[in-house]
């Protein structure tokens, strides 16, 4: 499936974002995640629980049940299911037999997101998450934005491609992010972990603007800035870096201004549609509300703009991929790597969970 020459578009044993922590609570939210309804809820102890969404009997959506303590209740006959999955109650009978159940996803809430593994239960492990506190969230010292979530018409490798290659800054964000003019002519470098896909982009003496003086009120003079893309898997990626006071000599080695991280969560809800989490951290002027204000009016600015690109492409791609050849340049070499990762995820898992 395009852009990857594989029939299963995505790989299963992964972690993925089910939700913000704060859109969970006693009322059932079911969200579409690779293409099964899943249904959310807390225990009255506040702990987070993810299960099919749909009924084995009639295949009726759980979300349109209720909870009776820390189980749901089917809407249609009653039949009720407990945290585990498992059918604990059948009202039209005494007996309930064991292949009444939903299948149980494992979650971890970290960071104020949601985790759901959608792979086999064994492979749960919480070390396959990415390094959250490296990137500012979850941690003191770093104040965290959550934007709203954005369900975006079209496959989620198209908004990976966008993420690797910020060179696009330059002209579909030429109006909402100040000074991104530069960065289409600002060298790449590329490095590789088996955690991550680092592409690094270092603007040198940037002239001042509005914007920064806004961030930076103290500091007036140019600034070195980091425009990083961090690939931590299909489900995460960073954008962003820190901003040093330049002095006009040595880039990213004077005094620091601050970091500021862009966090893209990634989840397909089906092969040609994907939720789409922003999240901004940063750890300079950590209380300040007309920064966090400021960064959701930009980020409502940027995101739609990124959106409409990536859901024309998608409009094209179902008739025109598999026709003509795809080109690529210099700057491409980053979302090429990424894809080639994707890839070999989705070989190596040999097929999905049952």
């Amino acid at each position: 499936m395009y852009p990857l020459n594989l029939s299963q578009p995505y790989p299963f044993e992964q972690w993925w974002i089910g939700a913000y922590s704060g859109e969970v609570g006693r009322e059932l939210l079911q969200r579409r995640i690779l293409d099964q309804p899943v249904v959310m809820y807390r225990t009255q102890a506040g702990e987070p629980v993810a299960l099919a969404g749909l009924c084995p009997h009639r295949l009726y959506p759980l979300v349109k049940g209720r909870l009776d303590g820390d189980a749901i209740q089917c809407g249609y006959h009653g039949f009720t299911y407990d945290r585990t999955g498992r059918c604990v109650r059948i009202p039209s009978q005494d007996a309930v037999p064991s292949k009444f159940a939903v299948r149980r996803f494992p979650v971890i809430e970290r960071a104020g997101i949601i985790w759901i593994w959608t792979g086999r239960e064994a492979g749960a492990e919480a070390s396959l998450l990415p390094d959250l506190e490296s990137m500012g969230l979850g941690v003191e010292g770093w104040a965290v934005e959550q934007h709203p979530i954005a369900t975006v018409k079209a496959r989620y490798q198209l908004l990976i491609d966008n993420l690797l290659d910020l060179s696009h800054i330059s002209f579909i964000h030429s109006a909402s992010i100040p000074g991104g003019g530069a960065v289409v002519q600002l060298p790449c470098e590329i490095s590789e972990t088996t955690r991550s896909l680092l592409v690094q982009r270092v603007g040198k003496a940037l002239p001042s603007n509005p914007h920064y003086r806004f961030l930076f009120p103290s500091h007036e003079g140019a600034v070195d800035q980091r425009f990083d893309t961090e690939l931590f898997g299909p489900n995460l990626i960073r954008t962003g870096g820190p901003i040093h006071a330049s002095d006009g000599k040595h880039p990213g080695e004077s005094r620091l201004l601050g970091v500021t991280n862009f966090l893209h969560g990634i989840t397909p809800e089906s092969p040609t549609s994907v939720h789409y989490f922003v999240m901004t951290a940063r750890n300079f002027r950590i209380d300040d509300a007309p920064i966090a204000n400021a960064n959701l009016r930009m980020g409502a600015m940027i995101q739609p703009e990124d959106i409409a690109v990536i859901e024309s492409i998608e409009s094209n791609v179902e008739q025109f991929a598999g026709t003509r050849r795809e080109l690529s340049v210099a700057t491409d070499d980053g979302a090429i790597r990424a894809r080639r990762r994707l890839a070999a995820q989705i070989r190596a898992e040999g097929s999905a969970p049952a």
